[in-house]
């Protein structure tokens, strides 16, 4: 089985070559790179293009219609979608295979991290995404779930996830891998307002990029 890895990209020029890094050592070696620029005024692009040649430009900056994008161009039957400011330890792509094949899962992953708030926060969210689902940055389902789903809500620019996750059918799987995502906005925002923003808000109105 092949997987195909979508990541969404607005202004992610101090982030993107890691995570295009981590992604290239990979003990799984079975799947493609889609990079979707939506909106993108900085090098993202250029940065991408070293990486692979699956680099697509959307004008418009709207994080559901990259996903989506990138999941109609993906040629795998099986989809990750990855954000890219995070960083994947050289197992996981191997652990998600692992697991589709037994059956139709869908999912994430454990997050890890450095500094006193980012691990109490990344804790936490372990704690949860035992049970529920609830993303590092980091979601796999199949194709045919994901379609089945109509894919991510393109009116919703905050919250699409929390919404994916209400609609897909299959068993929730979070597996037993790690990811580490950015600290920019816990460091920012701080541990409270950040699991209220993630658990709660759903609406129309965009997210606060922080660069």
């Amino acid at each position: 089985m092949s997987l195909s890895v979508v990541i969404p990209v607005y202004n992610e020029e101090k982030y993107l070559s890691k995570t295009l890094e981590s992604l290239k050592n990979q003990t799984f070696r079975n799947f493609e790179t889609l990079v979707v620029c939506n909106g993108c005024n900085d090098k993202s692009f250029q940065i991408a293009k070293k990486f692979t040649n699956k680099v697509y430009k959307l004008n418009e900056k709207n994080v559901s219609k990259a996903k989506n994008y990138g999941a109609k161009k993906a040629k795998n039957k099986s989809l990750i979608f990855l954000d890219a400011d995070v960083l994947l330890e050289n197992n996981v792509l191997e652990k998600v295979h692992e697991t589709l094949l037994k059956d139709d899962y869908f999912g994430t992953v454990k997050g890890k991290g450095k500094g006193l708030k980012n691990y109490s926060y990344l804790k936490f969210k372990n704690l949860v995404n035992k049970f529920k689902p609830w993303s590092h940055g980091f979601v796999y389902c199949s194709k045919k779930t994901f379609f089945e789903a109509n894919g991510f809500n393109e009116n919703l620019l905050r919250g699409e996830l929390r919404d994916f996750f209400s609609k897909i059918k299959g068993e929730y799987k979070r597996i037993n891998a790690y990811v580490e995502p950015s600290d920019r906005r816990v460091k920012n925002w701080g541990i409270s307002k950040l699991i209220k923003y993630w658990l709660f808000e759903k609406n129309k109105e965009d997210y606060e990029a922080i660069r």
